[in-house]
């Protein structure tokens, strides 16, 4: 009679929370660990909810919505790393872009058909020598002693021996202003651009309007 008793009374409790859900909790379900991470990192689970000697269908359903949920959160929060990383590479970008356009303004004034370095061949008197700043510019480097009397016996039909102390001359001012392009290429400081433009102008202003003219015709063939 009492065995009656108890399992009419199972019977009813199971009555009472359904058939479905009795089952669920009864039928044992494995637990994925590594899903139970990704859940837990992602700040939607803790640990310990999956945690039980029983796993069951109802945890693993739970776990089912708490792996969407993370999905959800682990994607929102790329978003938002992107959205930071598109920020920072524009301002890299727009800091380089200004960096390369003071170089190529730089080289400009040291280097066009106006620039420091054809006046100053032409106020020494070395105005059919300028073709050899296409050299200049199209090797990397600084030009070595060698190399520049080598390119000057080209230019002028002499040998090396047979340069004038003029010439000397030359080679030491094309030195110097390399050296001194070397010292600025790198500088983050628009200052020096200024003063560059400033020599510029007052050497430009010893030049005639034919020295100028002839200094921009050479420019173009060399």
């Amino acid at each position: 009679m009492k065995k009656l008793l108890v399992l009419v009374s199972l019977v009813c409790i199971m009555l009472g929370m359904g058939c479905v859900a009795a089952s669920q909790l009864l039928t044992y379900a494995n637990i994925d660990q590594d899903a139970v991470d990704y859940a837990v990192v992602a700040g939607v689970a803790d640990v310990n909810d999956y945690n039980s000697w029983w796993p069951n269908i109802v945890m693993v359903e739970r776990l089912e919505k708490d792996v969407d949920a993370g999905h959800n959160v682990i994607q929102l929060h790329l978003e938002q790393l992107i959205q930071k990383d598109n920020l920072t590479y524009s301002i890299h970008k727009d800091v380089v872009a200004n960096d390369k356009a003071v170089s190529l303004q730089r080289e400009k004034l040291l280097f066009g058909e106006t620039g420091l370095l054809s006046m100053g061949l032409s106020m020494m008197g070395f105005g059919s020598l300028t073709g050899l700043l296409g050299l200049m510019r199209k090797r990397p480097g600084d030009i070595t002693a060698p190399e520049m009397e080598t390119a000057l016996a080209s230019a002028t039909g002499k040998t090396s021996a047979e340069l004038s102390a003029k010439e000397k001359q030359f080679f030491q001012l094309v030195n110097g202003i390399k050296v001194f392009m070397n010292n600025y290429k790198n500088s983050t400081d628009n200052k020096d651009i200024v003063v560059m433009k400033a020599l510029k102008d007052a050497m430009n202003a010893k030049q005639d309007a034919d020295t100028q003219a002839a200094v921009a015709v050479i420019k173009k063939t060399s």
